[in-house]
């Protein structure tokens, strides 16, 4: 999916994250759990709203 693709969505998945800004697995944990990257869970799986990622880095 592209950058744009996962920007439309409402929810994206820590997968997403990390394609949407090429990190790794390791980074994008240490994102949610700093707190950086706004995200709740979902029965077992965290979901990221997209509308704080894209203000935050103007995506």
């Amino acid at each position: 999916m592209s950058q744009s693709e996962l920007l439309q969505k409402e929810f994206i998945s820590v997968a997403e994250l990390m394609q949407l800004f090429d990190i790794s697995r390791a980074t994008a944990q240490r994102l949610l759990k700093s707190g950086e990257v706004v995200h709740s869970k979902l029965g077992g799986k965290i979901i990221i709203p997209t509308r704080p990622l894209r203000e935050k880095f103007g995506l």
